[in-house]
């Protein structure tokens, strides 16, 4: 019973954020390919990556865990405390569609309403298994 129910209030909590105006514009959403590109060879210039989620990490990526909860976002903090606030961010989820996405919605108003200019979703239209590791995309 207590699985139904937690089921059913992911389920809701997902609908909800399915019919809210997401947070970024188009320009800060990052297509997998375009990152993909940034973390081969020399990475001097590379953004920030951050996995705010519970998938696997891509190369260089930071965890903070699943950023829909309090020491998600705690840790997202913390792990952004020393950053420039014009260091160029991306980050991830993967466990599903960026679009919905409980953990990546949270990370991203925390880290713009933190000061950071540059942050990026990472476009993962499915999940990160079809949408990275599936294309060869670097993975720690």
């Amino acid at each position: 019973m207590r699985t139904i129910l937690y089921f059913s209030a992911l389920l809701l909590f997902s609908l909800h954020l399915a019919a809210q105006p997401k947070p970024w514009k188009k320009e800060q959403v990052m297509p997998t390919s375009e990152l993909a590109a940034k973390l081969t060879g020399d990475l001097k210039g590379a953004p920030l990556v951050i996995n705010v989620g519970p998938m696997e990490n891509i190369k260089t990526a930071l965890k903070t865990g699943p950023a829909n909860t309090l020491a998600g976002i705690e840790k997202l903090k913390t792990t952004v405390a020393n950053v420039e606030k014009n260091k160029e961010i991306v980050i991830y989820c993967g466990c599903c569609s960026f679009d919905n996405c409980g953990n990546v919605i949270p990370a991203f108003q925390e880290l713009v309403d933190l000061g950071y200019t540059k942050v990026k979703v990472l476009e993962i239209p499915e999940g990160f298994r079809p949408d990275w590791a599936a294309k060869d995309y670097p993975v720690e």
